[in-house]
C-alpha cells in the first residue's frame, strides 16, 4: 500500500493543526507542522520571503524523504493556493504517494477569532496585526478543484471520533 500525503487547507484558526494531530494519531502519519518547524529553524522568525522559502524547502525535503521511505505524512502548512498544492502533488507523483486534501471548513468569523487569540501571537509577524494577517491569508484561499481528492471537515466539530468517522469513509484510505 502506498503512503498517503495529507494536505491541510483552510483559514488560519480553522482547526488544521488540531485535525492533523488526530489524523497522525489515527493513521500513524508523520505530522509536519510549518508553525513548529519555523520556530525550530528560526527561533525569532521574521516571516520574510527568504525565511518562507527556506521553511517550505525544508518541509518539502522532509516530506519527500518520508514518503520515499513509505511513511505517510501530514503537511500542516498554508496550502491555500492551487499552484502550491500542485507542487505537493508532484512530490506524490515522484514518490508514489496518494494525496488527500483535508479541507477544514469553519465560518470566517470563527476562524478569525481563533487565529487572533493571544496564545497564537508568536505565529504572526511583529509588523502586522493578527487581524490583518488573517485577512491577507483568507483572501487567497482557493477552494479544491474537481480533480483534487478531498475530505471536507467541519472545523467546529473536530475531535478524534469525528475525524475517525470521516477518514473511515474516505475511498482508498484504510486505518491501521
Amino acid at each position: 500500500m502506498s503512503p498517503t500525503l495529507f494536505l491541510m487547507l483552510g483559514y488560519p484558526g480553522a482547526g488544521k493543526t488540531t485535525a492533523a494531530t488526530f489524523i497522525a494519531k489515527l493513521t500513524g502519519a508523520v505530522h509536519l507542522s510549518s508553525d513548529q518547524i519555523r520556530l525550530e529553524l528560526f527561533p525569532k522568525p521574521t516571516f520574510s520571503t527568504q525565511e518562507h522559502q527556506q521553511l517550505y524547502a525544508a518541509i518539502d525535503a522532509k516530506t519527500k524523504q518520508l514518503l520515499s521511505e513509505g511513511k505517510s505524512v501530514i503537511y500542516d502548512a498554508n496550502l491555500n493556493r492551487y499552484i502550491h498544492r500542485q507542487e505537493k502533488y508532484e512530490i506524490c507523483r515522484q514518490t508514489g504517494a496518494t494525496p488527500i486534501l483535508v479541507w477544514l471548513q469553519v465560518p470566517k468569523a470563527t476562524a478569525k477569532e481563533r487565529a487572533s487569540h493571544i496564545s497564537r501571537l508568536h505565529l504572526w509577524p511583529n509588523h502586522e496585526s493578527p487581524e490583518r494577517m488573517f485577512d491577507r491569508i483568507a483572501e487567497v484561499i482557493e477552494k479544491p478543484k474537481d480533480d483534487e481528492p478531498c475530505i471536507a471537515l467541519d472545523g467546529t466539530k473536530v475531535d478524534e471520533v469525528y475525524v475517525r468517522e470521516k477518514l473511515q469513509t474516505t475511498p482508498g484510505l484504510t486505518l491501521p
